[in-house]
C-alpha cells in the first residue's frame, strides 16, 4: 500500500517529478533556446513532463499509446484546473507511426521508453522524419548489456535468452507477462540506428567531466570514462547500465 501510494503521488506531481529532465536539457542547450523550441515527449505516460513544461512556458507535446493514461491525464487536468487547451497537447499513438508532419519538432525526448517499443528501427526513422534539421534528440533508456534488469529489479545475464529469463522469473515467483513488454536495446544498437545522420554526445560522460573539472580543474575524457566504468563495475548486479545520449540532427 505504501509503494502504491508513492507511485500515485509521483504520477500526480507535475510540479517537480520531471524537473530533472528539463534541467538536463537546459544545462546543454540553454533555457532561452528551449523556450523557443517545439518539444515532443515520446510515451508521455501520466503527463508529468508535458504538464511541467506547460506550467513553465515551454511548447511541449506528448504522445502515448495507453488509453488509460490519457484518461488519467484528463482526470488530473480537471482536478488541478488546468486550461482545457492543455489536453490538446496530448496525442494517441506509437513511436513507429508518429502522427506529425515532417520536421515538426525542434526537440524529441524519449525517456525510459525505447525498451518497450516493438520496432526500434522504425521508431528512429520516425524520429528523423519529424525532427527539424539541427534539432536535438535526447535518449535515455536501459542498456541490456548490463547485469541487472531495472523493471524487475533483479540480476540478469546481458541480453539474456528470453525463454531462460522466463524460467528464471518463475523460479523467483515473479510475474512473466512484463517480460513480453520489453524489447532489448543497447547503446551500440542506438548508435547503429542513428548512423551518420546525427552528431552524438554521451550526456553521462559530459556530466562526469564537468564534475571532475569543478573539483580538480582537469578536463579529461579518459578520467570520465574511467570513473563511469568504475561506477558500472561497482554496481554490476545492483543497477542497470544506462544509455544517456544527445543526438543533433545534421543540417
Amino acid at each position: 500500500e505504501k509503494w502504491v501510494s508513492e507511485v500515485c503521488d509521483a504520477w500526480m506531481n507535475d510540479e517537480s517529478n520531471s524537473k530533472h529532465r528539463y534541467d538536463t536539457m537546459i544545462s546543454i542547450i540553454g533555457d532561452e533556446k528551449l523556450k523557443k523550441s517545439r518539444i515532443l515527449d515520446i510515451s508521455s505516460g501520466c503527463g508529468t513532463f508535458v504538464f511541467y513544461g506547460l506550467m513553465n512556458g515551454y511548447d511541449v507535446y506528448g504522445i502515448e499509446p495507453e488509453e488509460w493514461k490519457h484518461q488519467f491525464n484528463r482526470l488530473k487536468a480537471k482536478e488541478k484546473s488546468y486550461p482545457d487547451t492543455w489536453m490538446k497537447k496530448f496525442c494517441f499513438g506509437v513511436g513507429e507511426y508518429l502522427p506529425f508532419n515532417d520536421e515538426t519538432f525542434d526537440i524529441i525526448s524519449t525517456y525510459q521508453t525505447l525498451e518497450h517499443v516493438q520496432l526500434h528501427k522504425k521508431c528512429f526513422s520516425e524520429f528523423k522524419r519529424i525532427l527539424r534539421r539541427g534539432g536535438v534528440l535526447f535518449i535515455t533508456c536501459p542498456d541490456y548489456t548490463s547485469f541487472f534488469e531495472g523493471h524487475y529489479r533483479i540480476p540478469m545475464l546481458p541480453l539474456m535468452n528470453r525463454s531462460l529469463f522466463k524460467i528464471y522469473l518463475k523460479i523467483l515467483k515473479r510475474p512473466i507477462k512484463g517480460l513480453d513488454t520489453i524489447n532489448y536495446i543497447t547503446k551500440k544498437m542506438i548508435f547503429d540506428y542513428l548512423g551518420n545522420d546525427y552528431k552524438i554526445y554521451d550526456i553521462s560522460l559530459l556530466e562526469i567531466k564537468s564534475r571532475i573539472y569543478s573539483k580538480i580543474k582537469i578536463n579529461s575524457k579518459i578520467l570520465a570514462r574511467t570513473y563511469l566504468t568504475y561506477f558500472q563495475i561497482k554496481n554490476i548486479f545492483r543497477r542497470e547500465n544506462s544509455v544517456n545520449l544527445l543526438a543533433i540532427k545534421n543540417d
